[in-house]
């Protein structure tokens, strides 16, 4: 359960944390209580941490936590205590960290987490500082361990340290954080050893243990400290621990030996508690134990150490290992009768799985009860909740194929909640000998986005062939969607727009639209620009603001973008990112803001293409996103690698690297060669730009990247680098092969450029009047004139031409709008070279300031220079408002201004 917390005054400081004593049942655990005490401490100082404590059930993470923070001023403390039932509920947690009465239902896991961030900044206006103590993570629903991860990550200067709480092997939110170590650190607590044990028992009861006796008594109980103390409690005397009396000092015994010692009804609300499994009012359990007076039971209880009160003054087994000690205690028929009777009290949910777990028999009115309850919960995208259900259903299903239909109907909602983990540990239970389409569909889902294509081809095109041969409708149209995403991302349009077609008319106007966007991208692939915009016109709802409207509206973006339809395709792709709250879990959700970056970088928008390169790796990293990776990282160097932020180019591009090791797709490596050729060329290295380019000429590169129209960067780049290294002959060949290909792929990404490579050709040859001839066409190509740094490029040389000439005014004209441009884009290295030729003309013009922001500094200033508030920049950012301080008072610093304004001016000249 969340502790409620009291508002504390305003401007009120945290209280700094004290010397701590150790508690009671821990020993040695001093070092533990230092690493906590100096995450704190750099919390306090504007250092977000999180300390992630990991160890066995049993170990005393809880009485850590709760020995640390209570410590603290409780004002500062948010608990999130996390609740074994609610881990297949998505967003149960993060609803209650927000306040329980917000309703989650229906977000994205990006939304809940920019709804975090906010929290947290609100959170520190009112304390000060924060500690947020997440005990029992491992059972923290997905959607929100994720989520809440995101927003961990994304705390850079915020007085916040965040206290994870998790069993070893969880892999929830703890192995989320963990994956990225920056600023987060794990303590490990270990089992007790012999002298920590003879220094419990003097501290207990006052016993001198032999060091043999302690010895044994850690065999025994494997070190565990729960264990441990009380064995030390419970016995009479000191030799009772050892010797000749082998009590097997397991959880199980202690468990049912602290039973015994109870009175019957003390006992049976005990037993109450660990069925019902949650936080309950004492009228309830009382009920539930059928005593006449739960009170006095709930007292004894509590003095026994079996029970606990929260907050709320609910009551709960003191401790899960306990709880499910006790359960196991308890006989089959009492369980299951309890768990009956449970159902009078209980609703929804938490109803059907006590249901479930009464049951002795099949029950097949339960199973249909069951399956509803999943059919419902899939509908809402609470994808865990599904299969939960559904697994539920399974083991009270007496028919074999039903099982075994279910539990394959388990795996497609584990890899729609992007649970791969979960669905990977059912997939070895699946029976390998079913029929039908159900068995390869889920295998190939799972499969595909784990990135496994091979396995993923055959089981999906399987799966594909027995729906139909079945003639069963709705399955093949899951199956042809299926197989199409995986075509479509394997760059496969003729066979995506065969797979995709089977569900264009499904009743499930989700998977009809998820068919429209994949064949609408299958007829881009094939070059067919008309018949991908035809096909997706029309498909949205007619509020255009469902979840599968999304992706409808952004793969329209990105025909627009590949038609050369640029103004038209940012309008897409801004009314795709207006749809982030409700986004689905998709690999076009982060690509609609790598394409907005390339559009936007195209318009001469370079931060805008920034900070849409931020978002875009955020969303990359969130959920089993493989497949974006490589294109967010990749689109991320263009515009770090104009300005001559090299090094930061060259971070992104090791990211790119490390994350092709998992995927080979040609796709993906036609994509990551343009972003390579773009720093290669930034650093004007033209023997890297023909090593890239020489072992890809004789494949079938150019056919691949010509069909969907972005062969003229790189065909630029081959021309360039040749002109640069003086092999004319070979320059003149490719500039031929590169007009050709132009008639027979016309239209494109980026300008034509032909005139400026004529020109440049024609300089290299001493034929001046022609290349000015050439230069000046390129000038009047409205595809030019509409990409500001292409364009600053043609001014640039013919101004050079224009000095070489004599003819000096026409130089300085050329050369002052080019500058101009270079000045606003930041393109440092551009600009130097055109203010060395204004030098050569006579004209003396200073640089404009040296680029010295960092890129995320870069990306706060773009949009503070737009007119964004702090806590807009911060939702647009994911960060905290307090972040986005700390970044503007380091850019007022660096840059020598004092205002929001002086920013703007600076930024855009007025």
């Amino acid at each position: 359960m969340l502790d409620r917390v009291r508002a504390p005054g305003p401007g009120r400081a945290p209280v700094p944390v004290r010397r701590l004593r150790p508690p009671s049942e821990l020993v040695d655990r001093d070092p533990e209580l230092e690493t906590l005490g100096q995450a704190w401490a750099d919390a306090l100082a504007g250092r977000a941490r999180v300390v992630v404590v990991e160890a066995e059930a049993g170990m005393g993470k809880s009485a850590l936590l709760e020995d640390f923070v209570g410590q603290l001023d409780d004002r500062a403390v948010h608990w999130l205590r996390c609740d074994e039932f609610e881990r297949d509920i998505a967003f149960a947690g993060a609803e209650r960290l927000l306040g329980g009465r917000i309703r989650l239902v229906g977000c994205s896991e990006v939304e809940v987490g920019r709804r975090l961030l906010a929290w947290f900044g609100e959170s520190q206006r009112r304390t000060g500082a924060l500690v947020l103590a997440v005990d029992d993570a491992q059972w923290l629903d997905l959607p929100s361990a994720r989520s809440l991860a995101f927003a961990l990550r994304r705390l850079r200067a915020d007085r916040v340290l965040a206290l994870v709480a998790r069993r070893d092997g969880a892999d929830r939110l703890g192995r989320v954080l963990t994956e990225d170590p920056a600023a987060t650190s794990v303590v490990r607590l270990a089992p007790l050893n012999a002298d920590a044990v003879t220094r419990l028992a003097r501290r207990l009861r006052d016993w001198d243990l032999p060091g043999s006796s302690a010895g044994e008594l850690v065999d025994r109980t494997h070190g565990v400290p729960l264990l441990v103390a009380e064995a030390i409690r419970g016995a009479a005397r000191p030799d009772e621990l050892v010797g000749g009396r082998r009590v097997s000092w397991t959880v199980t015994a202690m468990a049912a030996r602290m039973l015994a010692q109870l009175d019957p009804a003390t006992r049976a609300l005990v037993e109450a508690a660990a069925v019902l499994a949650e936080p309950a009012d004492v009228v309830v359990l009382g009920r539930l134990a059928e005593i006449d007076d739960p009170s006095v039971a709930l007292a004894s209880g509590l003095s026994a150490g079996l029970i606990r009160i929260d907050d709320d003054g609910a009551a709960a087994c003191a401790h899960d290992l306990l709880q499910d000690a006790i359960y196991r205690a308890i006989p089959l028929p009492r369980r299951r009768a309890l768990h009956r009777r449970a159902v009078e009290l209980t609703l929804g949910d938490r109803r059907l799985g006590h249901l479930a777990a009464a049951c002795d028999q099949p029950d097949p009115d339960l199973v249909v009860a069951l399956i509803d309850a999943a059919v419902q919960a899939r509908r809402q995208r609470r994808y865990a909740l599904a299969a939960a259900h559904r697994l539920r259903a399974r083991a009270v299903c007496g028919d074999p194929e039903l099982r075994n239909q279910l539990l394959l109907e388990a795996i497609l909602d584990r890899v729609s909640a992007q649970d791969l983990a979960g669905a990977d540990e059912l997939a070895p239970l699946v029976d390998p000998s079913a029929g039908g389409a159900l068995r390869p569909l889920a295998l190939g889902l799972l499969a595909r986005e784990s990135g496994r294509v091979q396995p993923a081809r055959h089981l999906l095109r399987e799966a594909l062939d027995r729906a139909l041969a079945d003639q069963d409708a709705e399955l093949s149209a899951a199956a042809g969607v299926a197989q199409a995403v995986l075509d479509v991302r394997l760059n496969e349009g003729r066979a995506a727009v065969d797979s995709a077609g089977w569900a264009l008319d499904s009743a499930d106007p989700e998977l009809a639209a998820d068919a429209r966007t994949n064949q609408a991208l299958a007829w881009w692939q094939r070059g067919e620009f008309e018949q991908a915009l035809a096909v997706l016109d029309g498909a949205t709802s007619p509020a255009a603001d469902a979840p599968w409207d999304a992706d409808i509206i952004a793969v329209r973006g990105v025909v627009g973008l590949y038609a050369g339809q640029w103004p038209e395709a940012l309008a897409d792709f801004d009314a795709a990112v207006a749809l982030d709250p409700v986004w689905r879990p998709s690999t076009n959700h982060c690509q609609s803001r790598v394409l907005r970056a390339k559009t936007r970088q195209l318009l001469g928008d370079w931060d805008g293409a920034a900070v849409d390169c931020a978002v875009a790796r955020t969303l990359a990293k969130t959920g089993a996103q493989v497949w974006n990776i490589p294109l967010a990282y990749g689109q991320s160097i263009d515009v770090p690698a104009w300005r001559g932020q090299f090094e930061t180019a060259a971070d992104y591009l090791a990211e790119v690297d490390a994350s092709l090791r998992v995927l080979t797709q040609a796709q993906v490596l036609d994509v990551v060669v343009d972003h390579r050729l773009t720093l290669a060329m930034a650093r004007d290295e033209p023997d890297a730009v023909i090593d890239l380019l020489t072992p890809l000429w004789p494949t079938g590169y150019l056919d691949r990247v010509g069909i969907i129209r972005v062969h003229r960067w790189s065909q630029q780049c081959w021309i360039v680098a040749h002109l640069e290294r003086g092999d004319l002959a070979e320059a003149e060949r490719a500039l031929d092969r590169y007009r050709a290909t132009l008639e027979r792929w016309p239209g494109g990404i980026v300008p034509h450029r032909l005139g400026w490579l004529q020109g440049r050709l024609a300089e290299a040859r001493g034929e001046p009047i022609a290349a000015r001839d050439h230069y000046a066409s390129d000038l009047l190509s409205p595809e030019t004139r509409r990409t500001p740094y292409q364009l600053a490029e043609v001014l640039l040389a013919l101004g050079r031409l224009e000095r070489v000439l004599g003819n000096r005014r026409e130089a300085l004209d050329h050369l002052g709008q080019a500058r101009e441009i270079f000045a606003r884009l930041r393109a440092a290295p551009a600009e130097t070279r055109c203010t060395a030729e204004l030098a050569a003309c006579g004209l003396q013009v200073t640089l404009s300031d040296p680029l010295r922001l960092t890129p995320r500094e870069e990306d706060v200033a773009s949009l503070v220079a737009r007119g964004y508030t702090n806590k807009e920049v911060a939702a647009e950012l994911f960060l905290t408002p307090k972040t986005v301080e700390f970044h503007l008072g380091k850019i007022y610093a660096k840059l020598g201004i004092r205002t929001r304004g002086e920013l703007r001016r600076l930024r855009t000249g007025r």
